[in-house]
C-alpha cells in the first residue's frame, strides 16, 4: 500500500506505507466532512440531493462543474461496453468524492454515477471550490489529500484485473469490498451489498457464468457462504493464497 503524502491534517502528518485500508477509509471520512464543514464556516454554496435506486447523478460526457460528495448510500460509477455490457468502475460508500472536475480547460464526466441505493449527495460548483482555494490553502490541502485517497483506491481495483483468471480476479476484488462493505458478525465479515453474478463479472471485466463457477467453487470448498445475494468471508487464508497475496 502507498503512502498518501500531504495528509492535510493539522501539522502535516502523512500515512505510512503499512497503513491499512480501514485506515484510509477513516481518514477520506474525516478529511471529507473537514473540508465540507470548511467550506460552510466560509460561507461557501453546496447542495444537498437524494437519489433514489437506478437515478442518475451525472451521465458519461456531461459537463464536469463540480465537486460531488457521497454522505449516505452506495452509488456506483460505469461505462457501457459492447452495446448493452457496463464496466463497474467503482462502487462508493459515504464520504467518498467523484466526479471529474478540472481546474483547466473544459472537463467532461468520464462514466456515469448511478444510485445503487438512495442516496444523498453534496454538490460544491467548481466556481465555488476555486473560490475557496483562492481564498485558504488549506481547502486545496484538503481537495488533494481526497483526490490520492482516491487514486490508491483505483490502485488496488486495478490490481485485480492483472491476473488472467476470473478465480483470482474475485479474490483479490472480495476483501477489498469487505473491508469497504463489511459486517462482522460471529468473527466473519459479510459484504453488506446485494450483489449480483452479473454485478460482480463487471468488476472483474469477466462473465457472468465465469463469475458464476468460481463463486459455486468458492462456497462448496467453504472459502465464502452467499445468502439472498450477501457474500460472507469465512477463510480469509484461502482468498489470500487464490489471489497470490
Amino acid at each position: 500500500m502507498r503512502a498518501v503524502a500531504g495528509s492535510g491534517l493539522e501539522g502535516g502528518s502523512t500515512l505510512d506505507v503499512d497503513t491499512s485500508l480501514s485506515e484510509y477509509t477513516r481518514l477520506q471520512e474525516e478529511e471529507c466532512r473537514s473540508l465540507l464543514q470548511l467550506l460552510d464556516g466560509m460561507g461557501i454554496a453546496s447542495a444537498e440531493r437524494t437519489y433514489g435506486p437506478g437515478d442518475a447523478v451525472y451521465r458519461e460526457g456531461e459537463y464536469g462543474d463540480a465537486l460531488y460528495v457521497l454522505t449516505s448510500g452506495v452509488l456506483k460509477l460505469f461505462r457501457p461496453y459492447s452495446g448493452s455490457k457496463e464496466a463497474t468502475l467503482r462502487l462508493l460508500k459515504p464520504w467518498d468524492i467523484f466526479g471529474h472536475l478540472a481546474f483547466a480547460g473544459e472537463a467532461r464526466q468520464r462514466a456515469y454515477a448511478e444510485a445503487v441505493t438512495q442516496c444523498r449527495v453534496t454538490k460544491v460548483p467548481k466556481v465555488f471550490v476555486e473560490r475557496a482555494i483562492r481564498q485558504e490553502p488549506r481547502v486545496a490541502f484538503k481537495i488533494m489529500t481526497l483526490l490520492e485517497l482516491r487514486l490508491v483506491q483505483y490502485e488496488e481495483l486495478v490490481k485485480c484485473l492483472l491476473p488472467r483468471e476470473t478465480e483470482v480476479r474475485l479474490a483479490n476484488l472480495l476483501p477489498i469490498l469487505a473491508n469497504k462493505f463489511g459486517q462482522s458478525h460471529d468473527g466473519l465479515i459479510t459484504i453488506d451489498l446485494r450483489l449480483t453474478h452479473q454485478d460482480l463479472a463487471a468488476m472483474v471485466a469477466s462473465t457472468r457464468e465465469s463469475v458464476t463457477k468460481v463463486l459455486n467453487e468458492m462456497r462448496n470448498r467453504g472459502v465464502i457462504e452467499v445468502d439472498s445475494g450477501r457474500i460472507t468471508l469465512k477463510d480469509a487464508q484461502a482468498l489470500a493464497r487464490l489471489s497470490g497475496v
